[in-house]
């Protein structure tokens, strides 16, 4: 089972809408200090969030949308409900220490990056996978990463240019960490025999009930009956 799941969520077309939404707010000062969220002190993070609801909402609902239809995000998070998010600027010197988030926040955090990562030096992102590997991740705009809420994690210091982001966080319906591994693990399954089945032929259900892709679902949906919020 990965700790954290990557993938695309953005055309570049929300990219650039989204960009120049961020110019918007960079022209007009739309901006306060990261300090007014999370809990954090001056020496665990250095940050600006925009201040403008309706512009975060507008880009909200754009990331949002593009979660509605990833199948494989839906399993890995088992996801009941997401939160706004905030939209995070980190320009040089900005930072973001070692820390753990908040488990009332979430089950999983994710962080979407909205910047190209040639127009910033470090900004990366850095989980804590087991107890001596971290895995660096600065992905290309429009790609997120998923992970579990109690990951330790941080974000590189930004040597020069700026680094916008989303992050938000999603509630789990599975809360036994086990069957949401196999949940998920069930869900790749599925995906995999949906390829080449020719489950829709079936025209009784004792037929259908033989069929792998079937059987998959039925047990998928066990887990989600007796171990779902």
């Amino acid at each position: 089972m990965t700790n954290y799941y990557v993938r695309k969520v953005l055309e570049r077309e929300q990219v650039d809408l989204i960009q120049n939404l961020l110019k918007h707010a960079e022209e007009h000062n739309l901006w306060h200090d990261g300090l007014n969220s999370g809990g954090g002190t001056s020496s665990t993070k250095s940050n600006k969030e925009l201040s403008d609801l309706q512009m975060s909402k507008t880009i909200n609902d754009c990331i949002m949308q593009s979660l509605d239809t990833d199948r494989e995000f839906l399993a890995f998070t088992a996801a009941k409900s997401t939160n706004v998010n905030i939209i995070s600027k980190s320009e040089s010197g900005n930072y973001y220490n070692p820390h753990f988030d908040n488990w009332d926040n979430g089950d999983f955090s994710t962080t979407v990056f909205l910047s190209d990562p040639n127009t910033y030096e470090g900004g990366e992102l850095c989980l804590l996978l087991g107890t001596d590997e971290e895995k660096q991740l600065k992905p290309e705009a429009g790609w997120a990463v998923t992970y579990p809420t109690g990951i330790m994690h941080r974000v590189n210091r930004v040597l020069s240019g700026t680094r916008y982001v989303s992050v938000f966080w999603t509630k789990s319906k599975i809360k036994n960490i086990v069957m949401r591994n196999m949940n998920y693990q069930l869900e790749l399954i599925i995906q995999n025999l949906e390829k080449n089945s020719d489950s829709i032929h079936h025209t009784d259900c004792k037929a259908a009930l033989k069929d792998p892709l079937f059987i998959a679902r039925n047990v998928q949906n066990e887990i989600i009956r007796h171990y779902g919020e």
